[in-house]
């Protein structure tokens, strides 16, 4: 279909604009241990199968990853690089990167060279859960005191996560960033250590950041990492204290509070330095829906995904990380049965690979929206647009209406993702300029339209070609 002059339409209207924001940095998901030791186990056919759809020329196009420092709830057991008592200069210390080199960089490097064959590249986040039990108040990993860390180990914990970068830069495997801290706010069963923003603000400007400016000045430093009910305020404290601020470069966040989205672009305007970046979603396994298998997953799922990535998109965030890329039919292996679903599941027992609704929803996305790419602002009337209660996170319904976003992508085409949570079809008109097209999504659907041109003028009185991608076309 072809958009042609600009017609008078009685509903929905899609806008594409003009205007331009934030550049894309990428999408993708968490290289756990876990994730590692399904992918050891799985049969040959399907790791290949599994590398192709993530990171092949043909499958959702991830360049973006997130590895954890010292083990996390989605690890075999327990580790550190250094478990010797007292070892503050870190004699002890690991730069073999031993218990990581068995399972989890070997797949890192499998996904890297399949990227590098395309002429890509893997930006990887690093982030620390906990740092070993001894530097701890509590003296273990899981949980955590208040503070966490000793008075005397907090430079011996900063040297600790540049010496992991260290390490893992001898074993091929560059970080492009870290957080300071997953869940500062968050007592978990799993390993935590808790954090006050003034607390990680002053780790930061003390310790960490003149530790990586001097060690590893290429690697940006994300603060916060945790839920977005709080993120404006870690993000305020952050960039407001004399010290970590000329360190900070973003803020991370996560999605376990609900949608959050007016907090991240209050960021996005208030402190434009600031890179935001969702590093982490997912759905436990006790929210499927009745129906749903290992098989199948949940579609509501995915929608959820759909919903969160747009929100975000559209506040002003750069990138969007899932977490395990990979789980077994048990939803783990995790050491302390917090069991969760993924967009890629493999059941150890029958030898099969299954692809969940999310795979392809975030597809969409990754596969459709490269790094480069430049958000547009879109403006759709009339729609709903959700204005209750705050809702359990990854939750999307017709209530939500009509949501889209744009990029103007570094080849020149306009990628517009629209998606649908509601029960009925929606008609609209998708208008680009003085051009428009109409065009219809069904209930409980997501469609990718590029937008081609004749032209390199972005807004021309020319031929517009449409091309819709569909859900269904790829499933």
């Amino acid at each position: 279909m072809l958009l042609r002059p600009d017609f008078d339409y009685i509903g929905t209207t899609v806008d594409v604009t003009d205007h331009k924001g934030h550049s894309i940095i990428g999408f993708g998901g968490a290289f756990t241990e876990s994730s590692a030791m399904v992918f050891q186990k799985m049969e040959k056919k399907n790791q290949q199968r599994f590398l192709d759809a993530l990171f092949g020329p043909d499958g959702i196009g991830y360049t973006l990853g997130r590895v954890h420092i010292n083990s996390c709830d989605f690890s075999v057991d327990h580790y550190s690089y250094d478990d010797h008592a007292g070892d503050l200069t870190l004699e002890h210390f690991d730069d073999n990167a031993t218990h990581d080199s068995k399972a989890l960089i070997p797949l890192i490097h499998l996904a890297q060279e399949l990227l590098k064959s395309q002429g890509k590249q893997m930006k990887l986040l690093a982030t620390p859960w906990s740092p070993p039990a001894w530097m701890k108040t509590n003296g273990q990993m899981d949980h955590s005191s208040k503070p966490c860390l000793r008075k005397e180990v907090h430079r011996t914990w900063a040297k600790y996560m540049s010496r992991w970068i260290t390490a893992m830069q001898s074993k091929r495997v560059p970080i492009w960033a870290i957080t300071v801290q997953n869940e500062p706010e968050n007592d978990a069963k799993w390993e935590a250590c808790l954090m006050t923003p003034q607390e990680e603000a002053e780790f930061l400007g003390t310790h960490l950041g003149p530790v990586l400016q001097e060690e590893h000045p290429n690697v940006l430093i994300f603060a916060f990492d945790h839920n977005k009910d709080h993120v404006y305020w870690w993000a305020n404290v952050t960039y407001s204290h004399p010290l970590a601020s000329k360190y900070v470069d973003g803020i991370a966040f996560h999605w376990y509070s609900g949608d959050g989205f007016e907090d991240v672009k209050h960021i996005s305007k208030q402190i434009p330095q600031a890179l935001l970046l969702a590093s982490e979603a997912t759905y436990e396994r006790w929210r499927w829906h009745k129906g749903s298998s290992v098989a199948t997953g949940d579609w509501s799922f995915g929608e959820g995904y759909a919903h969160d990535i747009i929100g975000d998109l559209n506040a002003g965030t750069v990138g969007w990380i899932d977490w395990n890329l990979l789980l077994d039919e048990t939803g783990g292996p995790n050491h302390v049965n917090n069991v969760c679903d993924a967009a890629m599941m493999a059941d150890m027992q029958k030898g099969e690979l299954y692809f969940h609704p999310q795979y392809y929803f975030i597809g969409h996305f990754s596969k459709f929206i490269p790094p480069g790419s430049v958000h547009l602002q879109t403006n759709v009337f009339p729609t709903y647009s959700y204005r209750g209660q705050q809702r359990k996170y990854g939750t999307c319904t017709w209530e939500d209406g009509l949501q889209v976003t744009a990029f103007l992508r570094p080849d020149g085409f306009i990628a517009t993702v629209v998606l649908n949570c509601g029960d009925v079809p929606i008609k609209f008109k998708l208008r680009a300029g003085h051009r428009a097209a109409e065009a219809s999504i069904p209930a409980h659907a997501i469609q990718t339209y590029l937008l081609s041109r004749r032209v390199t003028h972005l807004f021309g009185h020319t031929a517009w070609g449409v091309l819709p991608w569909r859900l269904a076309l790829w499933a």
